[in-house]
């Protein structure tokens, strides 16, 4: 299992070959989509194009949404912790460390473009498809 960011909705909408061939080379294994990264995709779709809740859910492309829990937010709170002890929080990356929450407490690696957000969290893996240069502003 791992769990996937908002970049692999938005790269798999766009139908993102880096990830395509990802996905293709993991087919046996479970990428789940925490609520959290469905926001995130939700949020660029309403403000982009005034997407319906149906059309969000239909540029999901069949990954499994998995609803956030109290063992996602505790993990995700010692991630924040941890990075405010160190001055290296960054409001920017309060979704990434909710998401990277979800991972830790699953004990299953991120998957992102966007590895660089990821990689200042504690005990959390990072997988990732492609290159950082892509935008990751909306997915039309």
């Amino acid at each position: 299992m791992k769990v996937a960011d908002a970049t692999v909705l938005i790269d798999h909408a766009r139908g993102d070959p880096a990830l395509e061939a990802y996905l293709d080379d993991h087919a046996d294994e479970t990428i789940v989509v925490p609520t959290i990264a469905f926001h995130e995709l939700a949020v660029g779709e309403v403000l982009a194009w005034g997407e319906s809740k149906e059309a969000v859910i239909a540029n999901l492309g069949g990954f499994d949404v998995r609803p956030f829990t109290s063992d996602h937010a505790y993990e995700s709170a010692t991630i924040e912790s941890d990075l405010r002890q160190r001055e290296a929080y960054d409001t920017n990356l309060s979704d990434d460390i909710l998401i990277a929450g979800v991972a830790r407490s699953l004990s299953v690696p991120v998957v992102t473009r966007n590895t660089d957000h990821f990689e200042s969290f504690e005990g959390v893996t990072v997988k990732s498809y492609g290159s950082p240069e892509h935008s990751v502003a909306s997915c039309r």
